[in-house]
């Protein structure tokens, strides 16, 4: 009988283990990571001096004083640099450790595991964490590769190549080099949920900057729309654009549900724009599909 799992291929992650003072993460994060309770996760991000977005990682409680930082991608290896350069002005230690880790959605029969969202599980040295819209499992490279192969073997499916950037688009989660570089206010690309400004004492990177222009109300804003004809991304003659008033606002990333009959985008657009209003588009494709609206939605669990 086949599992009610879809698994998404291996990939290398770095994770930093945070123990003893942590008064360093309180600098370096947007989030106020007090408030993440023992056993939870969340998606923080870390700014610049410009309060520019240097890039999002995955922070994890493990106990009253013990965190988890997970760093994925190409740019692993140059975050933790910039961790460490954070840290050494601090009384913290923090260990690495280079772990592989895979994705999936569905049910994961591990004994004695729970996963469900927002939360962070370790055994046996595998750690088990959901951020709602995907859900990872990392740990040694041998371990997780057994683990893999064996879920596919007991009926597993094994995810389609990009499914996780579909669910990524469909959540409303930015991409670094899609939706923000190191110029982009957090707010702009909708990472507002990682910002925490109810401290005044906690000053992380970027804060003043940061709350100064989150004051001023004039920035665009990540939005998710589905237009309305579902239409093949491959068949697009030019990037789709969605326009508001007599502007067009290019999409920066696109992607096609088949099963939804559906095509969905990630937009920036004006701060005034909301969730449930119907916009037009321009979207040209050979053959020629007429598309000439979309709406502005919820992200999609």
């Amino acid at each position: 009988m086949a599992l009610d799992t879809v698994l998404y291929d291996l990939y290398p992650v770095t994770v930093l283990s945070v123990s003893g003072t942590t008064r360093f993460l309180a600098r370096l994060l947007a989030c106020d990571h007090r408030k993440l309770p023992v056993g939870g996760v969340v998606r923080a991000v870390m700014l610049n001096a410009s309060a520019g977005v240097i890039d999002t990682v995955i922070l994890a409680r493990v106990s009253q004083d013990d965190y988890r930082l997970v760093l994925t991608g190409e740019g692993a290896d140059a975050r933790e640099a910039w961790i460490r350069q954070v840290s050494a002005a601090f009384d913290a230690e923090v260990a690495s450790s280079k772990l592989t880790a895979f994705d999936f959605i569905g049910k994961l029969p591990v004994e004695g595991v729970e996963i469900r969202k927002g939360s962070y599980q370790e055994t046996s040295g595998i750690g088990f964490l959901s951020l709602g819209w995907k859900q990872t499992v990392l740990g040694p490279k041998e371990n997780i590769a057994a683990m893999h192969e064996n879920l596919l073997k007991a009926g597993a499916k094994k995810g389609a190549e990009g499914g996780t950037e579909a669910l990524r688009i469909l959540a409303r989660e930015p991409a670094l080099g899609l939706e923000y570089d190191e110029s982009t206010s957090p707010l702009e690309c909708g990472l507002e949920d990682a910002l925490d400004f109810e401290d005044k004492s906690r000053v992380f990177i970027g804060r003043a900057l940061c709350e100064e222009f989150r004051n001023t109300g004039k920035y665009e804003r990540l939005q998710l729309v589905a237009f309305d004809t579902a239409f093949d991304p491959n068949a697009l003659t030019q990037i789709p654009m969605v326009v508001v008033g007599e502007y067009g606002y290019e999409v920066s990333s696109l992607v096609r549900v088949p099963e939804m009959n559906l095509t969905a985008a990630l937009v920036r657009l004006p701060h005034e724009v909301k969730v449930g209003e119907h916009l037009g588009a321009i979207v040209k494709t050979a053959p020629a599909v007429k598309c000439e609206g979309c709406l502005v939605i919820d992200p999609q669990a």
